[in-house]
């Protein structure tokens, strides 16, 4: 079963570098970065440790505002969506299935191709911003180790609510059998969950349904020389359990799925 999910695993990861998708998607969380370069706060303490302060709040700030806003959302949705979607719609999830290959073999090969894509396109901004902040501050080696776990943790924390986001998207994408299709049910059932619905009188701190506003709570965790993060209220770890239980659901839904759909030529 490893050997088969590898397969699946490697050639959907080659697709995807491949696309001219990714790339656009990539250059598009580049944006902060860029302006950081331009917009970054005068340099007035060399050292580590006040790099180590401003990296997490610099970081903070761009994945709650930007990287984990609507706008990342919809980036994890194009990618997620397509993954299954494109294989029913051109019909090759029937050359699939002809192969000795579980269907549990393929949810979990595609979903970890689509997480591999996230890291490229998160995790590529987050290490540029690191290492120019590190060269910035002048620190050397010991700024790059400084940050190096403040680096992990937040493209962990991306990955996870994010990737909850996507795994639910997957689930779409079977149901409805069409990338465009799936894309724009996800976005328009997590724009409504994250912005309408909580607007409802018997909803308190409506703000807390929000997907940024969550990254914010689980980021507190981690970034502890960020004080503005305080003001995030809620449980990192009950939060983190609920990202990862909907990861978990969706993927065993989308499995469901599969099996009840007929895919016979």
């Amino acid at each position: 079963m490893r050997r088969v999910i590898s397969v699946l695993y490697l050639n959907e990861v080659y697709r995807l570098l491949k696309s001219r998708r990714l790339k656009v998607m990539l250059a598009l969380m580049l944006l902060p970065v860029i302006v950081y370069f331009f917009t970054h706060e005068e340099i007035t303490e060399y050292s580590a440790k006040a790099l180590e302060i401003s990296f997490q709040i610099n970081v903070s700030q761009f994945l709650i505002n930007f990287w984990a806003s609507v706008i990342g959302q919809l980036v994890v949705i194009i990618i997620m969506s397509d993954l299954l979607a494109s294989e029913i719609d051109r019909g090759t999830i029937r050359i699939l299935l002809t192969k000795p290959i579980k269907k549990s073999e393929i949810v979990i090969g595609k979903f970890f191709s689509g997480v591999t894509a996230m890291v490229i396109i998160f995790g590529i901004p987050y290490l540029i911003m690191q290492i120019y902040m590190v060269l910035l501050y002048k620190s050397g080696f010991e700024g790059f180790r400084a940050t190096f776990d403040d680096l992990l943790f937040a493209t962990g924390i991306t990955i996870l609510v994010l990737g909850s986001l996507g795994a639910f998207s997957m689930l779409l994408s079977v149901i409805l059998s069409r990338p465009l299709y799936a894309s724009l049910a996800s976005f328009g059932l997590v724009f409504a969950a994250q912005f309408i619905l909580p607007q409802l009188p018997f909803f308190d701190d409506p703000e807390r349904f929000n997907l940024s506003y969550q990254i914010g709570v689980l980021l507190k965790k981690g970034f502890t020389l960020h004080t503005g993060l305080d003001s995030y209220k809620g449980d990192p770890n009950m939060s983190a359990l609920f990202f990862l239980s909907v990861i978990l659901m969706s993927l065993v839904l989308t499995l469901l799925a599969l099996y009840r759909k007929e895919y016979e030529g």
